[in-house]
């Protein structure tokens, strides 16, 4: 009997000492994930900061509506931590309803975005995206004279396409170009994103400005 007693006692020995340690490793597993959260907060934190330094020590863009809106998509960039599609999409009509207010331009402005997407983007991803379609739309404006100015955005093979699409009849061939007219930007941001840039421009077409990016970049 005290025998029996005694291995009843080693078994629940035991099995508080599994408990212990299995108690011991989920706390370690929450406090890792806890501050692996902090960090992440802490990383996404920093890039808004310096999204809002980089605005303060630009140089001014060479009008003042294009300054305007290039600081409107840096005080946008800098307001949260993660941003979807649709935060793209409602940037992307600000950035348009300014220009089609401050530009003397007849065209007109549309939107396609997909209606569910579940992409995120971090502060500086976001202002990447939304300086290639400022500058895109950018020129358009100033320089197309087209009819119709559309910002698209699809998911196609894996790669988010960030599409500005005019269909004027000057093309980029008729421009005299102040800076590579924004391309060099539009270049430099879609590097920084690890994207391609396809851009097609013909007289009596208009011009296609597509930024294709990996989703998995995302």
């Amino acid at each position: 009997m005290e025998e029996f007693l005694g291995l009843i006692s080693i078994g629940i020995l035991v099995g508080l000492i599994v408990i212990y340690y299995l108690s011991e490793i989920d706390r370690k597993q929450q406090n890792k994930s806890l501050d692996s959260k902090r960090k992440r907060i802490s990383r996404l934190q920093n890039q808004r900061d310096k999204i809002l330094q980089q605005l303060n020590q630009k140089l001014p863009e060479k009008t003042k509506i294009k300054d305007e809106t290039v600081a409107l998509i840096y005080q946008f960039a800098a307001s949260k931590n993660l941003y979807t599609l649709k935060d793209i999409e409602l940037a992307t009509k600000q950035i348009q309803n300014h220009y089609s207010k401050n530009l003397e331009t007849t065209s007109t402005f549309k939107i396609n975005f997909p209606e569910k997407e579940m992409l995120s983007f971090e502060p500086q991803e976001s202002l990447m995206l939304l300086t290639i379609i400022n500058e895109g739309l950018h020129n358009a404006a100033l320089y197309s004279n087209a009819n119709f100015i559309f910002s698209i955005a699809s998911i196609e093979d894996e790669r988010l396409h960030i599409i500005t699409h005019d269909n004027g009849g000057v093309g980029y061939n008729r421009i005299e170009i102040h800076d590579g007219n924004g391309i060099k930007t539009i270049l430099k941001a879609t590097s920084d994103l690890k994207g391609d840039l396809k851009l097609t421009s013909t007289i009596g077409n208009g011009t296609v400005v597509n930024v294709q990016i990996p989703i998995d970049n995302f």
